[in-house]
């Protein structure tokens, strides 16, 4: 067996809280060297099963633990600043993206000690802005978030199924007849037992929309104690002045493709294709055209920039557009870039 490239005692005496400056400098170090990963991967996972209690020790899934994590980290981790234990388990739990790091076992362990000293503990999954997120819940479901989503579950959940989304996500749901999984957002819940489902319930939006791909889903309005049942291809679209919904038949590629870095138009009016370009790009869009839904596109982009959409867009409407980049606000915050559609003249 080949020897540990590192010292084990000085990431054990961290792991404990026995440590110094100096150490914690050495620690980030070993947590940044990517060669590493299988030794340390090894150590923290002998610590983390002595950590459990005894009745634990059976069926634990970690994968909610082990989510990937943006490419953001190795831009900060390369800063190399001494940051605390605490503040790196708080920074990574709002990230996810696209590599894996030994870092996230030795946060999932710190997080599941405190965890055991608690009623009652959360964990919550993000993608930032420009991002898709890729995830794993601790039951076997597994599903992606979109740009500016995130989703929240207790640390019961392998026996209360329930997350809270904010933004949008895909869900396959695993299935388990004995506990139904649902989905809270601040409008609508939607219960499972095993199925394929998306929900796009941002904010800043005037409806939710949930789109049935694969099994079986009930949707609930608790405000109006409405529900219904959708069946494979049907769209929900829940309007959230008017505290009603509406269903149609739809194609749910459409609808899902986002996962797979595909932008998709299929007749859509001029009004949703400003709203999902915002989303897609993290940008504001205003929209000076009037009867909007009289202006309809299809078409399919992948990894193309935002411009080049606007130009394929300008060429197949009587639109144009205006770019105006990112500004100091009075808060010394910027502003998104904002994009104007106005009718040709």
């Amino acid at each position: 067996m080949a020897n540990i490239e590192f010292d084990s005692e000085k990431v054990e005496h961290y792991f404990k809280g026995e440590y110094s400056g100096k150490d914690e400098s050495y620690i980030n170090e070993v947590f940044c060297d990517n060669s590493k990963e299988k030794e340390l991967r090894k150590l923290l996972s002998r610590q983390f099963s002595e950590l459990r209690p005894e009745e634990e020790a059976d069926g634990k899934n970690l994968d909610h633990i082990l989510y990937k994590i943006h490419y953001d980290i190795n831009t900060r981790l390369s800063i190399r600043k001494a940051w605390s234990f605490g503040t790196i388990s708080r920074w990574a739990l709002s990230i996810a993206g696209a590599i894996l790091l030994p870092l996230v076992v030795f946060m999932g362990i710190k997080n599941h000690k405190e965890a055991s000293l608690k009623k009652e503990t959360w964990v919550e999954i993000k993608a930032p802005a420009w991002t898709r997120a890729q995830f794993s819940l601790p039951d076997g479901t597994t599903g992606w978030l979109n740009s500016n989503s995130s989703i929240k579950y207790g640390g019961n959940f392998s026996t209360d199924r329930q997350v809270s989304l904010t933004g949008e996500a895909f869900f396959d749901v695993y299935t388990d007849k004995k506990k139904p999984f649902i989905v809270h957002t601040p409008e609508i819940n939607v219960q499972v037992l095993g199925t394929r489902f998306n929900i796009a319930s941002y904010q800043n939006e005037k409806t939710v929309e949930v789109v049935l791909e694969e099994g079986m889903l009930v949707f609930n309005d608790p405000q109006m104690n409405q529900s219904h049942t959708m069946k494979p291809n049907d769209l929900v679209i829940y309007n959230k002045t008017l505290k009603d919904f509406s269903t149609e038949v739809v194609q749910p590629q459409k609808y899902i493709s986002w996962k797979d870095g595909k932008l998709v138009f299929r007749n859509d009016p001029l009004d949703v294709i400003a709203r999902r370009l915002e989303r897609w790009y993290n940008i504001d869009v205003e929209l000076n055209v009037s009867s909007p839904e009289k202006f309809r596109w299809r078409a399919t982009f992948v990894d193309d920039n935002l411009e080049e959409v606007l130009i394929m867009l300008k060429r197949s409407l009587h639109v144009a557009y205006k770019i105006e980049n990112r500004e100091i606000k009075p808060d010394e915050t910027l502003s998104k870039k904002k994009v104007i559609l106005t009718l040709r003249t």
